[in-house]
């Protein structure tokens, strides 16, 4: 019974969750990619991944090498600490995180004393590297960063206070790193006491800002002259521009039809990956598992989405063709001579098959019954859009645009 009572106990330890509910499309951030980065600890090697540029590694593998990580499910507050006698030897897990969708971790992560962001992709919590430079030296080496231990400083410093664990005096330098549409670096200077701990007021002037850590830049004293330029893995702006996109909700509304984070970067992610070029500044794709458009301006490679559209496309008997074509010509209505009017008309293969509006009747004035709907194919092959959708196409996109159907 005792050792059943230990395997259970070994097991909860092995299986305490380090990620948070799994990400959904209205706020993750983008995709983990691969990194030709490793690792090393210990002729150990595990893999990073890549987040709009800079290294990630996850908090699993670190324990898996013999690090300390401990989760606390009420408050969702990470804690990473080292071990006294770490592992020489491990057997890595098969999870690959890669294309993963991640979101910022929203609770605090800390590596001992320093208070880091991380990212919670679909089954683990991922910390930058240079996060881990609070523990260890890192040595890098072409693609390899190995982790060596180094002796603590002995000074921690939070948002709320500072602390002197030495005998000795010191005279300390702080950053305090708050984002707010671009990261401002807060300098402050204290002179502690041996053994002192004091409590740092509230900074108001930075009160609507979110916090993201606090360094320490500069410590002298008896023995001790300190000084650290690195940020410790903080400066992702890449990251933190999606972050603050996703919270703009004016921005993302005057993209057009309702639309969240999730899905702009996953259009801009594949629209980018696709190598897809345009005559123009503009392309546009309309996807008919979706029924959306997707308007976008840039270049190859670097396309940014500023309009997305509800639309209808071909019927399963009348499917709209796929592939690409350009934008030809355009009218400003046809099909009277039938019986209705489509209004905004811009065509992609001739003027056989054109974006243009919901069908009205003859004179322009009432929808026609049954051909307003968007979302579900209706059309005989045409991709239907709203009135003011169609207008703003027909007005503001160019002949020779890119027209990416699939």
């Amino acid at each position: 019974m005792k050792k059943l009572l230990t395997i259970l106990f070994l097991f909860c330890l092995i299986a305490v969750p380090i990620t948070a509910t799994e990400p959904t499309s209205s706020h993750y951030l983008g995709q983990l990619e691969a990194s030709n980065i490793t690792l090393d600890f210990n002729d150990i090697h595990i893999e990073t991944y890549d987040v709009l540029g800079s290294k990630y590694v996850p908090l699993f593998r670190l324990r898996e090498i013999g690090l300390n990580v401990h989760y606390d499910s009420q408050t969702g507050i990470i804690k990473v600490t080292s071990n006294e006698f770490p592992t020489t030897q491990a057997t890595l897990s098969d999870v690959p995180l890669i294309h993963q969708y991640y979101s910022l971790y929203e609770h605090d992560i800390w590596i001992n004393n320093f208070k880091t962001h991380g990212i919670d992709s679909q089954d683990n919590v991922l910390i930058p590297i240079g996060a881990l430079r609070e523990l260890y030296h890192i040595e890098i080496n072409g693609t390899s960063y190995k982790m060596i231990p180094k002796e603590p400083l002995h000074i921690s410093a939070t948002l709320d206070q500072i602390t002197n664990d030495l005998p000795t005096p010191v005279s300390l330098s702080v950053v305090d790193l708050y984002w707010d549409n671009g990261f401002t670096y807060q300098p402050s200077h204290y002179d502690l006491k041996p053994l002192e701990t004091i409590t740092r007021p509230a900074n108001t002037l930075h009160a609507s800002k979110k916090y993201l850590s606090t360094v320490i830049t500069k410590a002298e004293g008896y023995e001790l002259n300190y000084t650290n330029e690195n940020m410790f893995g903080q400066i992702n702006t890449r990251l933190f521009e999606r972050y603050s996109l996703a919270q703009n909700t004016d921005y993302l509304a005057s993209l057009g039809d309702p639309i969240d984070i999730g899905t702009l970067i996953w259009a801009e992610d594949t629209i980018n990956q696709s190598g897809l070029s345009s005559k123009t500044p503009y392309l546009i794709w309309t996807n008919t598992a979706r029924q959306r458009t997707y308007i976008f301006e840039g270049s190859k490679g670097n396309w940014k989405l500023i309009k997305h559209f509800l639309c209808s496309t071909g019927k399963s008997h009348s499917p709209t063709p796929k592939g690409t074509f350009e934008l030809t010509y355009k009218v400003p209505y046809f099909g009277v001579e039938k019986g209705y009017r489509c209004k905004n008309a811009f065509g992609f293969i001739g003027t056989t098959y054109l974006y243009h509006s919901v069908m009205f009747d003859k004179s322009g004035t009432y929808l026609l019954k049954g051909k307003g709907e968007l979302g579900t194919p209706a059309s005989a092959g045409c991709i239907r859009l709203s009135v003011e959708n169609s207008e703003w196409l027909y007005n503001n996109m160019i002949s020779g645009t890119r027209v990416f159907i699939d």
